[in-house]
C-alpha cells in the first residue's frame, strides 16, 4: 500500500450501477485530446443517514483533482440552482437546473454513516443526454474520504480520457529548513505535507521505489555524502553506502518492487560514472568507463532496457541514452543549448523530459526518446527537475516562475500547459520525484 494509505484497511466493496458496458462505450463526450475545458458541477452530496462532513469533503476533493487535470472547468457551487444536499436517484434529477448554467457533466451521491463507517455512492451523469454514465460504491471510515474522492476522481478521469489518472498519488521533495534541507511527501495537490528526515544536513535526490512504501536519497547526516534507504510507513532509515565517494540519483528499477539493484552515479575525484549498487552499498556492475568523463543523472527506461542519463563527453553537458550495459551511447538533446541536464523517462517510454539553458535561464524540454520533436515547455524563470507522474501524463518541476528567487513546486501537463502551483514555501523547493500508484 502507498504511504498515504497506512490506515487504510477497507477497500472498495463494489462496482455497484447495474449499466450494461455498452452505455459506456457509446458515449459521446470524451474528450481526449480536446483543448476545450468540460464544465463539470459538484454539488454536496446526500447524506441518507447519520452524520459526516463527507458530504461536502468529498465534492471538494474530487473538484480539485479534476481541476489540476487541466480537462476540466468546475463551475462554481455560487451558480447552482439545486439545493445542496439534494437526495434522489436518476428521476431526481432536474437536468434544466445545469444546462442553464452550462453544466455538461454532473457528480451526484449519497453517503450513509453509521457509527465510524461511511458508504458513498457516486455518479457522473451526462447533461446533455440526460443520463447517468458511471456509477461507483465505496465503504470506509471518515479516514479514508480522501481516498474515495481520489479514486472516483480517476475514474472520471478514465471515462473521459480513456486513461486513468494520478490522483491519490504522493510528490517527495527536498524544502529547506533553516539552513538545513530535508525530505518532503505530499499529495500530489499540494496538501498534507509531512516532513520525512530530521537528519540537518543535506537530504536530496529522492526517489521511490515501485512498492510506493521505500524512498532512496543521498543525505549529509553524516557530514558527507551516502546513500539511505527510507520506510515510508515506519520512517526507519537504513544507511546503503560509507565512504569518500559522492553518490547520487540512486534509481530502482522500474516495475521490479523485489529488486536489489540501484541505478546510481559516483564521482571520486574528477570522474562521474554511472554504476549498479546493491543494498550493501558496492558497485556490482560500472556502465560507464572511467575515462574522465562526468556522466550524472541516470534513468531507467520503463522496461529497464535503456538508460537516459547527462554527460559531458561532448563537452559542455547534454543528455544521452544508452543501452543498460552501457553500449549504443545516443545523444538526444538537440536544441539551442550548450548545457542540459536532468533527463526523466516518461512512463509510456515514448517521451524524455530534460532542462536546458535558455531565455535567461533554465527551461523544461520535451522531446521523443529518440530525441526528434523536441518541444520547450517553459519560457521564463528557472524551472528544474522534472518528473513524470504514473500516468506520464504530467510533469512536476521546480520553478521561480512568478517568484522572487525562490523555487516551489508545480504541475503542468506533459505539452506545457495547464501549469499549476502547488507548494507556497519561502525556503525554496526542489527535487519533485513523483510516487508510483498504490500497489
Amino acid at each position: 500500500m502507498r504511504p498515504n494509505s497506512i490506515r487504510f484497511t477497507l477497500v472498495i466493496l463494489a462496482f455497484i450501477v447495474s449499466i450494461p458496458f455498452e452505455a459506456f462505450a457509446q458515449t459521446d463526450i470524451y474528450i481526449r485530446g480536446s483543448g476545450k475545458l468540460f464544465p463539470i458541477a459538484l454539488p454536496q452530496l446526500c447524506l441518507q443517514q447519520g452524520e459526516s462532513q463527507a458530504v461536502k469533503e468529498i465534492p471538494q476533493i474530487i473538484a480539485r483533482d479534476l481541476d489540476l487535470s487541466g480537462y476540466f472547468e468546475v463551475v462554481s457551487p455560487d451558480a447552482y440552482i439545486e439545493t445542496p444536499g439534494k437526495c434522489g436517484g436518476p428521476e431526481s434529477v432536474v437536468y434544466t437546473d445545469w444546462t442553464v448554467i452550462g453544466v455538461e457533466g454532473l457528480v451526484r451521491g449519497t453517503v450513509i454513516a453509521n457509527g465510524g463507517n461511511l458508504t458513498v455512492q457516486l455518479y457522473l451523469y451526462d447533461v446533455q443526454k440526460r443520463s447517468m454514465v458511471l456509477g461507483k460504491e465505496y465503504s470506509g471510515d471518515a479516514s479514508q474520504i480522501k481516498k474515495i474522492s481520489h479514486r472516483f476522481a480517476n475514474e472520471i478521469l478514465k471515462f473521459f480520457t480513456g486513461e486513468y489518472g494520478p490522483f491519490g498519488t504522493q510528490i517527495s521533495f527536498s524544502s529547506r529548513v533553516g539552513r538545513f534541507k530535508e525530505l518532503f511527501v505530499m499529495d500530489i495537490d499540494g496538501s498534507e505535507i509531512r516532513q520525512l528526515t530530521n537528519d540537518r544536513g543535506l537530504a536530496i535526490s529522492s526517489s521511490w521505489a515501485p512498492d510506493g512504501i521505500h524512498l532512496v536519497y543521498t543525505s549529509y547526516r553524516n557530514r558527507v555524502p551516502d546513500l539511505f534507504r527510507m520506510n515510508i510507513n515506519s520512517r526507519s532509515v537504513t544507511q546503503l553506502t560509507r565512504g569518500e565517494p559522492l553518490e547520487l540519483g540512486a534509481k530502482y528499477k522500474r516495475s521490479e518492487p523485489a529488486s536489489e539493484l540501484l541505478l546510481a552515479s559516483i564521482t571520486t575525484g574528477r570522474d562521474s560514472d554511472i554504476v549498479l549498487l546493491n543494498m550493501s552499498g558496492a558497485v556490482v556492475q560500472r556502465i560507464t568507463p572511467s575515462n574522465g568523463a562526468i556522466d550524472v543523472s541516470p534513468e531507467w527506461s520503463p522496461d529497464n532496457s535503456r538508460i537516459a542519463f547527462c554527460s559531458n563527453r561532448g563537452g559542455g553537458p547534454q543528455i544521452y541514452t544508452m543501452a543498460a550495459d552501457g553500449s549504443n551511447v545516443k545523444r538526444i538533446s538537440f536544441v539551442t543549448s550548450n548545457y542540459c541536464t536532468s533527463p526523466s523517462w516518461s512512463p509510456k517510454g515514448d517521451k524524455i523530459a530534460f532542462v536546458c539553458r535558455a531565455d535567461a535561464g533554465f527551461q523544461i524540454f520535451v522531446a521523443n526518446a529518440d530525441g526528434s520533436n523536441a518541444l520547450q515547455l517553459t519560457s521564463s524563470g528557472s524551472n528544474e527537475d522534472p518528473d513524470w507522474s504514473p500516468d506520464g501524463r504530467y510533469l512536476v518541476f521546480a520553478t521561480t516562475q512568478g517568484r522572487a528567487g525562490s523555487f516551489v513546486l508545480a504541475m503542468m501537463r506533459s505539452d506545457g500547459t495547464s501549469m499549476k502551483q502547488l507548494t507556497s514555501s519561502r525556503g525554496g523547493d526542489s527535487e519533485p520525484s513523483w510516487g508510483p500508484w498504490e500497489q
